[in-house]
């Protein structure tokens, strides 16, 4: 049983490798499909009665009877859009269960071969998820909390449900002060890829999952680059370990703060009012909605 979105989903992954993802209820009596329920071939065997659905919800065994309608066979249990992208399993949540308006990204190419995975991490923070991606477009805290000794400089341009960021700021290495860059390719409110270029290439993959409206659920998948020296690798481990403690260092603030929709900003900020009304368009459940073309600094 999952509990995200204010609400729960049960998953499971068949024989054949694949993920499904239902509503948690068997539409029967009414028995909770995440508890003592069984894995039978690729489907889920509710544990009251023993009926069996597949992954589009439909029912493909009750083991006292053989007549099952042909309704129930197409589909009787709520199904959830599911893909399974570079080992992260997304769910994609809607109220009116309408069908996905957005791919998942994939991380991008390595231009040296596989990109290797250093480590995951996981989070659960008190805070609204929208506060998560934004805290990227927030340029002055990153001297006040992370000791980034120059203001950062970057924009923020929207091409219809992908953001693109570009960052660059002054970090202190062993060796003095060098011009770091960071590129974020965000698709959706909640899926970002950040690519770290400075002393070495770190890629962060993000995902951000509301567990209700103030509280929140984030995982990082860390890559570098293959065929690194002993010296090479030691400098990504560390710029990896710095990564991480940046996050340690919000989260006590991030458990404490207020989401506050009218917040009192200036110059320096960093486009936060962009991206809010970017982030905004995520959520309007009309049909088929668009976000407009965005370019901020």
């Amino acid at each position: 049983t999952m509990k995200y979105f204010g609400t729960e989903f049960v998953m499971w992954r068949g024989g054949d490798g694949q993920i499904r993802v239902v509503d948690p209820f068997c539409p029967h009596l009414g028995a909770h499909l995440g508890v003592n329920s069984d894995v039978v071939g690729n489907d889920l065997r509710c544990p009251y009665h023993h009926w069996q659905f597949n992954g589009d919800g439909g029912v493909t065994k009750i083991p006292y009877t053989d007549v099952i309608s042909p309704s129930m066979k197409r589909s009787c249990l709520p199904t959830w859009p599911v893909e399974e992208v570079d080992g992260v399993v997304y769910v994609w949540y809607h109220p009116a269960k309408a069908a996905p308006k957005w791919d998942v990204a994939h991380i991008p190419e390595c231009p040296e071969g596989d990109w290797v995975l250093a480590l995951t991490r996981e989070w659960i923070v008190n805070i609204h998820c929208r506060e998560i991606p934004e805290n990227g477009q927030d340029h002055a805290h990153f001297g006040a909390v992370h000791g980034v000794p120059f203001a950062p400089k970057g924009d923020m341009k929207v091409d219809g449900w992908i953001r693109h960021n570009k960052v660059e700021a002054e970090m202190k290495t062993p060796r003095g002060l060098m011009v770091g860059r960071i590129e974020t390719t965000a698709t959706g409110p909640c899926q970002s890829v950040v690519e770290y270029k400075d002393v070495t290439h770190v890629v962060q993959c993000q995902q951000v999952s509301p567990i209700d409206a103030q509280t929140t659920h984030i995982r990082w998948q860390m890559y570098y680059a293959p065929g690194l020296s002993e010296g090479q690798l030691r400098v990504t481990q560390a710029r990896i370990r710095d990564l991480l403690g940046q996050v340690e260092q919000d989260i006590p603030i991030w458990n404490n703060k207020l989401n506050m929709d009218k917040p009192l900003l200036v110059q320096g900020d960093g486009p936060i009012i962009a991206y809010r009304r970017n982030y905004d368009k995520y959520f309007d459940f009309t049909p088929d909605p668009m976000p407009e073309a965005v370019a901020a600094e």
